[in-house]
């Protein structure tokens, strides 16, 4: 078994590869006007693409929104074991994820055609959806007071990955026009 994390969303045009954190929510609530399923299956004749972003700020997004949908505070669990954990599909119905997972399993086998990074995503959703909807965003007041150097030492696979990506001709920049 893989350690994978695959939630596809396919229409007629494309599938859009969901990654906890990073921005999947307003994906999401942008295809409620399409046709689309969910699937674990990579369909290598459409055109594949996901939001990719700051292993760190994500990282720190995911810890704030899960603290905050358990009512704990960071010094009631440890951070160190939160990484590099697998989206249990069991519990992913009811939200309970480990939104702290590292993006790299999502991307395992799923032949990714184009990577958009999360600051893009508004220009993005304009495009190629014709609005913007904002959601789950700056919702989360937990206070962190945590050692950044200390969560770095486990993001390294993290940031080697996104950095080669966000230098490949597949990442999208507006430039280049709509991709579907």
């Amino acid at each position: 078994m893989l350690p994978q994390n695959i939630e596809l969303y396919e229409t007629d045009n494309f599938q859009y590869l969901l990654i906890h954190k990073n921005g999947s929510s307003s994906i999401v609530e942008c295809l409620k006007n399409t046709n689309y399923i969910v699937t674990d299956k990579v369909n290598l004749n459409k055109i594949k693409w996901t939001i990719i972003r700051d292993p760190y700020e994500r990282f720190i997004a995911g810890l704030k929104y899960d603290l905050s949908r358990h009512g704990l505070d960071y010094k009631d669990i440890n951070y160190s074991s939160l990484h590099n954990a697998r989206v249990n599909l069991l519990t992913r119905n009811s939200g309970h994820v480990n939104h702290t997972a590292s993006q790299v399993p999502y991307l395992i086998n799923t032949c990714i055609d184009w990577y958009v990074e999360l600051k893009d995503l508004n220009t993005f959703l304009k495009m190629h959806f014709g609005r913007v909807e904002y959601c789950n965003i700056n919702k989360n007041n937990v206070e962190l007071n945590l050692d950044k150097e200390e969560i770095m030492k486990y993001l390294n696979l993290d940031y080697y990955v996104y950095n080669n990506i966000i230098n490949s001709p597949n990442l999208w920049k507006w430039q280049q026009g709509k991709i579907f």
